[in-house]
């Protein structure tokens, strides 16, 4: 019960300062009013304010004004009928507020990711073109990897996906890496051997293209880590239904 009302007093705060947020309050001076809709009086300062929230910058003023206006007709339309005191209406507002705290945070790790692409790296990326790698994807349950449930590959490296070709390119034969979802690992790619082929050309990729692609797979990878070292400093106890249930 205790948690119920934790939730209640949540969803009660959220909407109340959504709704602060979407239109303030505080008296307005005639003298200063851009906008009045339903009673409800705006400044050209929060006129403005809520143009450059809702990304209205290249537009005229007067396309801004009927943006908001639309904007907030329907809002009163949507409180009318009665929708923001529905329990979907309650548990959206919840997962876009727990999303965007998510957003924030991930946003805010990665400004203080650093990465380090050098030439080398970019060398060693453009010499596997053309070659024939066989690498093996290893389940990971639990931990544990799964060996006897691996799954070898033969494939020329430039028919691979982009996101493979980062991960093997950095591989040399008989090592490893982890991959990731959300956290958790989820599976090992493991490189067995690069073959060269003489009858199969080279792709001249962009060397550009293939820096960021370095670069984003090193930010995604310290991400994963980071989230996979918050899981491990995490309580977490996971309950089966059925023993509940016995």
């Amino acid at each position: 019960m205790k948690y119920l009302f934790t939730i209640l007093a949540f969803v009660v705060l959220i909407s109340v300062l959504t709704l602060y947020y979407l239109w303030p309050s505080d008296p307005v001076n005639s003298q200063d009013v851009a906008l009045r809709i339903n009673g409800h009086s705006m400044t050209h300062e929060q006129l403005n304010d809520q143009g450059r929230k809702l990304g209205y910058h290249g537009e005229s003023k007067e396309d801004r004004v009927d943006s908001v206006v639309t904007r907030q007709i329907l809002i009163n339309e949507a409180q009318r009928v009665g929708i923001d005191k529905e329990d979907n209406f309650s548990k959206a507002l919840k997962d876009y507020y727990e999303q965007s705290l998510i957003k924030v945070l991930t946003d805010r790790q990665l400004a203080t990711v650093t990465v380090d692409v050098s030439e080398a790296d970019i060398d060693r990326y453009l010499s596997c073109s053309g070659k024939i790698f066989i690498f093996t994807r290893i389940p990971v349950e639990k931990g544990q990897p799964l060996e006897e449930q691996g799954q070898q590959n033969k494939v020329l490296f430039d028919d691979l996906s982009e996101s493979l070709r980062v991960v093997l390119a950095t591989l040399k034969p008989g090592e490893s890496i982890s991959q990731f979802d959300t956290g958790t690992e989820v599976s090992l790619i493991r490189l067995d051997k690069k073959k060269n082929v003489e009858a199969v050309g080279t792709v001249a990729y962009d060397r550009s293209r293939v820096r960021e692609l370095l670069g984003n797979y090193q930010r995604s990878m310290k991400i994963d880590r980071w989230i996979n070292s918050l899981r491990k400093k995490a309580s977490i106890v996971v309950y089966d239904e059925a023993e509940k249930n016995d």
